[in-house]
C-alpha cells in the first residue's frame, strides 16, 4: 500500500504540469490546416480534401482530418472565439466534411453534425470560458476531439455512439458497471452510499472510460479513469463519485492513450482519506487495461 495518497485535485494539477512540455512540442510541430484562421478570427473552415466518390478513401486520414477540425472547434468554443450564434454554419461545415469523405447518408450526416454541435455548445454553457487554454485543457480537448470523431462517424452511418453502445469484451468472472451506477447520485462526504453502490464493493468489474495520468505517458502504474473529458476541456474537475482511481496489477503498467479504454479489476468502494480529505471514493485494484476495439468508426460508408 502506498505510504501517501495524492488528493484528486492535486493529481489533476500535476497532470497539467507534466503534460505541458509534451503538448507545446506537439502543437508547435503540427503542420495542419486550422479550423479557423489565426487567433481572433471568427471564420470557420474545415480541411480541404478531394471528394471521395467510391468510398475507397483512407479511413485513418479521414478521421485525422475530422479530429483536427473538431479539436480546433473545441478550442474556439472553450476560449469564447466560436459562439453559438454560428451553430448553423458549424453544422453545415461538418456535414460538408463528412460528405467529402463519403461517410454515411445525407440524413445521417445531418443528424450527426447537429447532435455533435449541440453537445459542444450545451456543455460549454455549464463551464467557464478560458481566455488561454492550459496544458491540461489542451490535452483533454485532443482526447475529446478523438471521441467526438468516433461519435460523429458512427452516427453518420446509423450506429450507436454512446458509451453504453460500445462493445467491450470482459474477462470471465467480471461484470460490466456503468458511470451512471457510480456517479448517478448526489454524493455527500461522510454520508451513506446507495445500497446498489455498496453492493459493488469487492466485485470483479469492467468499465470503459478515459485515462487521466499524473504526467506519465509510458509505464503508467496508477491513473484516474473518468467518464468523459468534457469537464477537463473547460477546466472543471469531476466530482469524487465521477472518478475512479486505477491501480495496475503488480508488474504491469499501461501506456497513455486519449482514446476510450476498458479497465477491469476488483472494485474497492468507500471513502479513502488523506490528511482529513476524501481523496477517492472508488478504486479499481489489480487492474488491467485494454483498448476498446470499436473506437474506430465503421468502414461502411
Amino acid at each position: 500500500m502506498r505510504s501517501k495518497q495524492l488528493r484528486l485535485s492535486e493529481m489533476l494539477e500535476i497532470l497539467a504540469l507534466g503534460l505541458g512540455c509534451c503538448l507545446l512540442l506537439y502543437f508547435s510541430c503540427r503542420d495542419e490546416v486550422p479550423i479557423y484562421a489565426e487567433r481572433g478570427s471568427k471564420v470557420f473552415r474545415v480541411p480541404r480534401a478531394a471528394p471521395a466518390t467510391d468510398g475507397s478513401g483512407d479511413a485513418s486520414a479521414d478521421r485525422a482530418a475530422i479530429e483536427q477540425a473538431l479539436g480546433e472547434l473545441l478550442s474556439g468554443i472553450a476560449t469564447g472565439e466560436v459562439e453559438e450564434t454560428r451553430r448553423s454554419e458549424l453544422q453545415a461545415s461538418l456535414m460538408g466534411l463528412l460528405e467529402r469523405f463519403n461517410w454515411g447518408s445525407a440524413e445521417g450526416r445531418a443528424t450527426a453534425s447537429a447532435v455533435i454541435v449541440q453537445q459542444m455548445f450545451d456543455q460549454a454553457k455549464l463551464q467557464s470560458v478560458s481566455a488561454e487554454l492550459s496544458a491540461r485543457q489542451r490535452q483533454a480537448i485532443r482526447g475529446m476531439a478523438k471521441e467526438l470523431t468516433r461519435q460523429l462517424m458512427l452516427m453518420a452511418t446509423g450506429s450507436s455512439p454512446g458509451a453504453d453502445g460500445i462493445v467491450a469484451t470482459l474477462p470471465l468472472g467480471h461484470e460490466r458497471v456503468t458511470w451512471n451506477q457510480l456517479g448517478g447520485f448526489a454524493y455527500r462526504e461522510g454520508g451513506p452510499l446507495p445500497p446498489e453502490v455498496q453492493a459493488l464493493d469487492g466485485r470483479k468489474v469492467g468499465i470503459p472510460g478515459f485515462m487521466l495520468t499524473l504526467g506519465e505517458t509510458e509505464g503508467v502504474r496508477e491513473f484516474i479513469l473518468v467518464e468523459s473529458l468534457w469537464g477537463c476541456c473547460f477546466g472543471s474537475v469531476p466530482d469524487v463519485n465521477q472518478t475512479l482511481v486505477v491501480r495496475m496489477k503488480a508488474g504491469q503498467s499501461a501506456e497513455y492513450t486519449s482514446t476510450p479504454i476498458v479497465v477491469t479489476g476488483t472494485l474497492d468502494v468507500g471513502e479513502e482519506r488523506e490528511g482529513g480529505f476524501v481523496t477517492s471514493l472508488y478504486r479499481l485494484t489489480d487492474a488491467s487495461v485494454q483498448p476498446i476495439q470499436s473506437e474506430a468508426a465503421p468502414s461502411e460508408r
